[in-house]
């Protein structure tokens, strides 16, 4: 299920690699609506979300700051790494994924991570992921290996990061991201997609709601990030 990430991985140690345009840093903030749908299976079923750590409930709608991002000055092609998460709780459950980081990556489509605090994480399945993206693109994995001898540091960095955020909770595909838009300014830009609930993330809710009630693929709502390039 991580295989986007991996492949994101491969983009950033790859740089612009088959690209006209160099990799750079975003900072900037991602606006969640819920859907019609999502809000009244919520209410219909008496769960609740609210926001937690750093993010912030605003007329209705959640606004998660954006903790690291990196992403091609053409496609934008990447990921966001953002601050804070989201409480669902009915009674005396309750479940919390936090720190969403959206992955977006040509050929391989475009997920939102989460994870889930108290959960045992770990990176096995990241290492299987890209194995099997080594296997899929030996090209690529080629490349890719020859800029992490050029970058050692660099590189370090990265997979100390991707390990960190591995080990700070079960890591799960809360979303697929669909629709991709972008509009692009001198500095900046607007990217929006339509979120559709993934299997885990279906399996998380009905455990909360205490019942079966939702399905995969059911629309979440929309997110638009504004970001702006660092530096």
């Amino acid at each position: 299920m991580l295989a986007a990430l991996a492949a994101a991985v491969a983009l950033l140690l790859l740089g612009a690699v088959g690209a006209q345009a160099k990799v750079v840093e975003l900072t900037g903030t991602t606006t969640f609506t819920p859907s019609t749908q999502a809000t009244q299976f919520l209410a219909n079923h008496g769960v609740t979300v609210a926001p937690t750590g750093e993010a912030t409930a605003e007329d209705g709608n959640f606004v998660f700051p954006i903790a690291a991002g990196f992403g091609n000055t053409r496609t934008y092609n990447g990921l966001l790494a953002h601050k804070g998460g989201l409480e669902f709780t009915k009674g005396d459950r309750s479940a919390v994924v936090r720190n969403f980081v959206a992955v977006r990556i040509r050929g391989a489509g475009a997920v939102l991570l989460a994870q889930i605090p108290g959960l045992k994480g770990g990176c096995g399945h990241l290492r299987q992921a890209l194995n099997a993206f080594a296997l899929e693109h030996p090209a690529a994995a080629k490349r890719i290996r020859q800029v992490a001898r050029n970058h050692p540091k660099g590189t370090r960095h990265l997979l100390r990061a991707v390990w960190n955020y591995c080990n700070g909770g079960r890591v799960i595909v809360l979303a697929q991201l669909t629709n991709l838009s972008k509009e692009l300014t001198y500095n900046s830009a607007l990217l929006s997609a339509d979120l559709k609930l993934s299997g885990q993330a279906a399996r998380l809710v009905n455990k909360v709601a205490g019942e079966h009630t939702v399905n995969p693929g059911a629309p979440l709502g929309t997110a638009e990030s504004r970001v702006t390039v660092v530096g």
